[in-house]
C-alpha cells in the first residue's frame, strides 16, 4: 500500500508540499480523491508529517521519528560552522553524486541539520539551495579538526542567547551525528563570507611511525635527536613559494588555469593574478576525491599516463611497479612543451614543514610532522611527506627535492599513505582597500579558548585513538607501503645526471642573465 501511494505521486507529478496550507487543510480530501486510487485513501487518516514521507518523491528524508525534536525556525541566517571528524570510515568529505556502501561526512552533516530543524524538507538533498561552501576538501581516510564551512540555515529564536560562541547549538547539531563526527561552534556569519578564498593558511599534521625514518625504540635520546635533526633537515627544504608540479595531477590545475582566463589581451600580471585567485579558491582540491580521477596514483611522468587503469592496477604508493627500466623516472624540459605547461596554479607557498620530537600514543612511537601552507594542490602533502621518508632511507638522494622544485624537471615521487593525515587548523583574512582584516566571527572560532578545548578533547580522546591505529609499521598500510618504496623509489643515475647538468646550466644561464640584460 505504501508503494502505491508512493508511485501514484510520481507518475501524477503531484507536489502535496506545493500546496498551499490553507488549500490543504481544507481541500485536500477533495483533491487527493481525484489523484489517488481509492486503495491509497486509509492514508487521509495520516498525520501530515507521515504523509509528507510517504509521498515525497524528489528525495530521500531521514527517519521522520525525531521530527518532535526539531528546534521551529525562526529565521533563515547564513552562519559559518567549524567541523571536526575521523575520516577512516567515510568516503572523504564531500557529498558524491555516485551511490557508495560509504557515507561521507558532507552527508552525515546535511542529515544531521535537517533532523534538527537546521534545513527545510525542500532543501534536504541539494546543498546548493543553501549556498554550502567550504575551506578545504579531504579525500577518503584524511581527518580533521578545522574543516570550516558556511550555509544558510534556519536558526531557531534566540539561538545565541547566552551562546556567544554557538557551542549550545552546535551539541544539538551533534545529537544526531556519529561519534566520529563533531560541530565544535555554530556563529552568524555575513553574506560575503567565502571559507575558502579567505582561508590564507592551512596547518596539517602527518603523524609518521618512528621506525619508518630508522628510530628503533632502543635507541638512547642521542641516537633519536639525530634521526630527528636529520629528517628535518630533509623536510625544511620544501618551506618558501615553489612550483609543486611534480607533487600533484598537473592536468587538473592546468585545466582550471584555462578556464578561469578571460580573453588573450590579459599582462602576465593579470593572468598571475587570476591564477593566484585560483589557487587559493580551489586549494580545496587537497587530498580529495576529484569525480573525474580515478583513486589510482599517476606512475609516470605524464600524469595522465596510466590513468585509464583500473584503480586495483595501480600502487597505492605512486610509484609503478613495472620494470623500472621501462619507465622514465627523471627528466629535464630543454624546449617547451604545450602539453604540459606550468602556470601560477602550481606554485605554493609552505611557511613550515618539519618534525618534532618522539611521541607515543598506544605503545607506538611516531613523530609529527608540520606542513603550513597557503593553499595545497591534490595529493601534494603526501607526496612530499613519501620524497621525504625515501629521502631519508636513503633510497634517494636529498638533491632530488631541490631538482624537483624547478619548473623545468618531470620527476616521479612517491606518495604516502592518507590514513594518518591530519587537517590541525587553519587561519582567516578578508582582503580590502583598508587592508586586511579577520571577520569577528572567524576570531572567534580560530582563537577562542571555549572553541579550542572543544577541539583539543576531540583529538585526544577520538581522533588520535583512531588514527595511532594506523602507527603500527608492521600492518597496514605501512608493511606493503614501505616494501613497494623499497622496490620502486630509486632514479636511474643517468637520467638524475642529466637532470643535474641541466639545473646547472639553468641557474648559471638565469645568473648571467640579468647581468647582460643591464
Amino acid at each position: 500500500m505504501v508503494s502505491s501511494c508512493v508511485s501514484s505521486s510520481s507518475s501524477s507529478h503531484f507536489d502535496f508540499l506545493s500546496i498551499p496550507t490553507r488549500v490543504r487543510q481544507n481541500r485536500i480530501p477533495t483533491l487527493l480523491a481525484m489523484l489517488l486510487p481509492s486503495s491509497s485513501l486509509p492514508f487521509l487518516l495520516l498525520p501530515p508529517t507521515l504523509f509528507r514521507c510517504f509521498c515525497a518523491s524528489t528525495h530521500s528524508l531521514p527517519n521522520p521519528s525525531h521530527s518532535l525534536h526539531k528546534w521551529e525556525p525562526f529565521l533563515k541566517k547564513k552562519v559559518v560552522m567549524r567541523v571536526g571528524y575521523v575520516g577512516t570510515d567515510f568516503r572523504g568529505l564531500q557529498m558524491q553524486r555516485d551511490e557508495h556502501r560509504l557515507s561521507t561526512i558532507e552527508k552525515e552533516l546535511e542529515t544531521a541539520i535537517f533532523e534538527a530543524g537546521g534545513m527545510r524538507d525542500s532543501n534536504f538533498g541539494d546543498l546548493n539551495k543553501v549556498k554550502w561552501g567550504r575551506s578545504s576538501r579531504t579525500d577518503k581516510g584524511v581527518h580533521s579538526l578545522a574543516t570550516v564551512i558556511s550555509f544558510k540555515m534556519e536558526i531557531p529564536e534566540n539561538a545565541w542567547k547566552d551562546d556567544d560562541y554557538g557551542i549550545a547549538l552546535a551539541n544539538r547539531i551533534n545529537s544526531y551525528l556519529p561519534n566520529t563526527v563533531r560541530v565544535f561552534s555554530i556563529l552568524p556569519s555575513t553574506k560575503r563570507f567565502d571559507p575558502r578564498r579567505e582561508c590564507n593558511l592551512r596547518k596539517y599534521s602527518y603523524l609518521l611511525p618512528a621506525d619508518i625514518i630508522g628510530i628503533q625504540s632502543h635507541f638512547s635520546e642521542d641516537e633519536i635527536n639525530f634521526h630527528i635533526s636529520e629528517f628535518n633537515s630533509i623536510l625544511n627544504v620544501f618551506e618558501g613559494e615553489h612550483p609543486f608540479h611534480n607533487y600533484t595531477v598537473r592536468s587538473k590545475y592546468r585545466k582550471k588555469y584555462r578556464v578561469r582566463q578571460s580573453s588573450g589581451n590579459d599582462s602576465m600580471s593579470d593572468r598571475i593574478g587570476s591564477s593566484s585567485l585560483t589557487s587559493a579558491s580551489e586549494s580545496e582540491i587537497e587530498e580529495s576525491d576529484v569525480d573525474d580521477f580515478v583513486s589510482g596514483r599517476p606512475t609516470t611522468l605524464s600524469d595522465m599516463e596510466g590513468s585509464h587503469k583500473p584503480p586495483e592496477s595501480r600502487e597505492s604508493n605512486g610509484l609503478s611497479s613495472q620494470n623500472p627500466s621501462l619507465v622514465v623516472r627523471a627528466r629535464w624540459l630543454y624546449e617547451p612543451d604545450e602539453t604540459d605547461r606550468l602556470n601560477a596554479t602550481h606554485f605554493r607557498k609552505i611557511f613550515r614543514c618539519s618534525c618534532e620530537k618522539l611521541e607515543t600514543s598506544l605503545g607506538y612511537d611516531y613523530v609529527e610532522i608540520h606542513i603550513w601552507g597557503d593553499s595545497f594542490m591534490l595529493h601534494q602533502i603526501r607526496k612530499m611527506v613519501g620524497t621525504a621518508v625515501a629521502v631519508k632511507r636513503k633510497l634517494i638522494p636529498k638533491d632530488i627535492i631541490l631538482l624537483s622544485l624547478s619548473k623545468f624537471s618531470r620527476i616521479v615521487l612517491p606518495l604516502a599513505p592518507p590514513e594518518v593525515l591530519i587537517l590541525r587548523g587553519n587561519a582567516f583574512k578578508m582582503r580590502s582597500r583598508a587592508g586586511n582584516f579577520t571577520r569577528q566571527e572567524m576570531v572567534s572560532m580560530v582563537e577562542s579558548e571555549q572553541i579550542l578545548k572543544a577541539v583539543d578533547e576531540f583529538y585526544t580522546s577520538v581522533v588520535l585513538p583512531q588514527v595511532s591505529k594506523f602507527l603500527d609499521p608492521s600492518k597496514p598500510p605501512w608493511a606493503k607501503w614501505v616494501e613497494n618504496l623499497d622496490k620502486y623509489s630509486s632514479i636511474p643515475d643517468p637520467e638524475l645526471d642529466e637532470v643535474r647538468k641541466a639545473w646547472k646550466t639553468w641557474k648559471e644561464n638565469f645568473r648571467v642573465k640579468p647581468a647582460s640584460d643591464a
